[in-house]
């Protein structure tokens, strides 16, 4: 009897490991506190990351963008440098608090080998009480680990605030702050607590008498993502300025002006999880057309050699977009249609079908306003190339929008590690001519 009866007590055990586990499996519960400890709900482990913000300390504005900035891309663990534009004087270092912990529901016992309707009914509704639990505590550890982010953000601020107050100010540097951002990297690297691939660098303030000159950026960038944010000088001195910081071996540069200043934050998230932008020259298209024009073949088969070499297993997403000008059939159908014809090409270039998903999502998330000079931003396709996964064979090959908007701002959502091929403005669709 004895046996008998601890048989059933047995299955509930091993029912309780194998839920655990499956816990274990989805991010939730730490491999290596399975078991005593399995039903501790944490959120997904962060990559390590480095934002170090070149800010003007002595403008309000750039200040409210840094803080907005913090707001926008914190996360557990991530180290924050703020230096000051006048000489490089550091304003605050702080790293994010690790995230927080929260007890998880207790998962209903296994059915037994030959279950009762009544059991089947009861442990049905054990079920979805627990799932239902579970939601509720996931998110009441989002609301925790928001609230933990958010004291500590202010508590950066208010760092950086203080010590502006009380520093010598004297004119803008760029060149010695980048020097200072780049002796911070240097440290971290050599002390082991750096990360190559999640080091970000934001200028935020660069003032007009600043643009003229672009700075002589030190050559210890390599590896890291340099983004210039609200740029005023002219379309020269934007170059020249993106010139000096890819000779620096920055692995990826970025130069937002004016009209594109609302991407920061998605920038810098791109930057914080590593990803690699590869910007390809316009793709082009008649007007109102989706034909592919020959002058798109070296662009596509660049595109064609990372999903063939560099990344043979990735999966990839192209989303059309439009302006907000009407085009014939409807802007819906005409962005469609261009992600289909890169789709298309693809195919027959060997790509398996099976890792393609071609989007149309209209005029929808422009990244610029729609006004004529913002409008040719906007008619845009945008492949993303994702390495972590196989297959999207489950999924339509092609659709219309809208659809789902992403963290990063896109038509789709976008994994951490996924790598983001713009194919930039083409010819306008109503005949306002190319980008200057």
């Amino acid at each position: 009897m004895k046996a008998a009866r601890a048989r059933p007590r047995c299955r509930r055990a091993a029912g309780a490991v194998i839920i655990a586990a499956s816990l274990t499996s989805c991010g939730l519960v730490p491999a290596s506190k399975a078991g005593a400890a399995a039903h501790m709900l944490m959120p997904p482990p962060a990559r390590s990351s480095e934002l170090i913000v070149i800010t003007d300390q002595e403008t309000p504005a750039a200040m409210k963008t840094t803080g907005a900035l913090l707001a926008g891309s914190a996360r557990a663990g991530e180290r924050v440098i703020i230096i000051g534009d006048r000489g490089g004087a550091p304003l605050a270092s702080a790293v994010a608090p690790a995230p927080p912990s929260i007890q998880a529901p207790q998962p209903p016992a296994p059915l037994p080998a030959d279950p009762t309707s009544f059991q089947k009914a009861r442990h049905s509704q054990a079920a979805q009480q627990y799932h239902a639990e579970l939601q509720q505590a996931r998110q009441s550890l989002r609301n925790r680990q928001h609230a933990q982010l958010a004291a500590w953000i202010r508590d950066v601020a208010t760092q950086a605030e203080s010590r502006a107050r009380h520093l010598h100010t004297g004119p803008p540097d760029i060149a010695a702050a980048l020097g200072e951002a780049a002796a911070d990297l240097s440290s971290l690297r050599q002390s082991g607590s750096g990360s190559a691939a999640g080091e970000t660098i934001v200028i935020i303030g660069a003032d007009a008498a600043t643009a003229l000159s672009a700075p002589s950026a030190p050559a210890s960038l390599q590896g890291s993502t340099v983004i210039v944010d609200n740029f005023p000088g002219t379309a020269d001195q934007e170059a020249a300025w993106q010139a000096a910081l890819d000779q620096s071996g920055a692995r990826r540069t970025v130069v937002l002006t004016p009209a594109t200043e609302s991407q920061l934050t998605t920038t810098v998230q791109q930057g914080l999880d590593g990803a690699v932008a590869d910007t390809l020259t316009s793709v082009l298209f008649g007007l109102g057309s989706s034909t592919l024009e020959p002058a798109a073949l070296p662009q596509l088969r660049r595109l064609l050699h990372l999903l063939t070499v560099t990344y043979p297993d990735a999966t990839a997403t192209i989303d059309g977009y439009t302006d907000n000008l009407p085009a014939p059939g409807g802007n819906l159908q005409l962005s469609l249609r261009r992600a289909q014809e890169v789709f298309t090409w693809l195919v027959a270039n060997k790509v398996p079908a099976s890792r393609l998903q071609a989007i149309g999502c209209g005029d929808t998330n422009p990244v610029a306003p729609n006004t004529p000079h913002g409008q040719p931003l906007n008619r845009r396709v945008v492949v993303i190339i994702d390495p972590a996964t196989g297959s999207l064979s489950a999924l339509p090959t092609t659709r219309a929008g809208p659809k789902r908007v992403g963290q990063h701002n896109l038509c789709c959502v976008v994994r951490p590690a996924a790598l983001r091929v713009p194919l930039p403005p083409k010819l306008s669709d109503s005949g306002h001519g190319r980008l200057p």
